[in-house]
């Protein structure tokens, strides 16, 4: 007979190793580990990536392989932790001053979309069907967030559905991994609401051995790419990194 025990409960300090490793049954420790290693297995991941270009190796490394979660598991410790840092930088106050309706892009592991689902809003995540996007239906569905909508989008190019406008079109460090960034921006900011806000955080220079999949991304060349970005009000400026943009009614 066959002794049914009840999973823990997730709170917003379960940390992301936890979860991944309930998740793949991999234990916690080897998780850590290869967590606190995801430098190397950029570099090693990125290389075996068959394709001449960046757009094939991304497709290939964003859509069929699993070691690029380790990144993500480095960078979102838990929600909790993911909360604390948008709120000492200054984020969480831009992201929770619009609604109701949100959409990430490049939603990753799900925690963000997970907070802002907390806070009441209705929330869309976005991602290509791959290992991340897996990895966050599940832990929707281990917190009871069913009703998070999950969009997939090719690597290649963002594709959403026609018509389909948002309060909050949000995206963390995510526009210096695709293959065009400026596309990428003009379809995002077409999907801005009248009196909604886009705001980005790209970590635009962090190019290097352990980040093999970055490319430089500056705000001049993608305000000179997206006609639509141009025609937003441009509320809130930080370089290249942080920049928030309103669609006025």
């Amino acid at each position: 007979m066959t002794i049914a025990t009840e999973l823990p409960a997730i709170t917003a300090d379960t940390s992301s190793v936890a979860l991944y490793s309930e998740y793949t049954g991999i234990p916690v420790e080897i998780v850590e580990q290869c967590a606190t290693k995801f430098g190397a297995f950029n570099q090693v991941t990125w290389s075996e990536c068959e394709g001449a270009t960046f757009c094939d190796k991304a497709k290939v490394y964003y859509e069929n392989t699993d070691e690029y979660l380790f990144d993500l598991l480095h960078g979102s410790r838990s929600k909790a932790w993911r909360k604390q840092v948008y709120q000492h930088f200054g984020h969480w106050q831009w992201m929770t001053s619009i609604g109701p309706d949100v959409i990430e892009f490049g939603g990753g592991l799900g925690l963000t979309c997970s907070l802002l689902r907390d806070e009441g809003r209705r929330v869309t995540y976005c991602d290509v069907d791959g290992p991340a996007a897996k990895f966050a239906r599940w832990y929707f569905e281990r917190t009871g967030q069913r009703d998070i909508e999950i969009l997939h989008t090719p690597s290649s190019e963002l594709v959403l559905p026609e018509g389909r406008q948002w309060d909050l079109v949000f995206s963390d460090s995510v526009i210096e991994h695709v293959p065009d960034p400026a596309a990428t921006v003009e379809r995002l900011a077409r999907a801005l609401k009248p009196g909604g806000l886009m705001y980005l955080i790209i970590d635009a220079h962090d190019v290097g051995p352990a980040f093999p999949m970055h490319q430089h991304v500056h705000l001049k060349d993608l305000l000179a790419g997206s006609p639509t970005l141009r025609s937003l009000t441009h509320v809130h400026h930080d370089g290249d990194v942080v920049n928030a943009f309103r669609r006025m009614r």
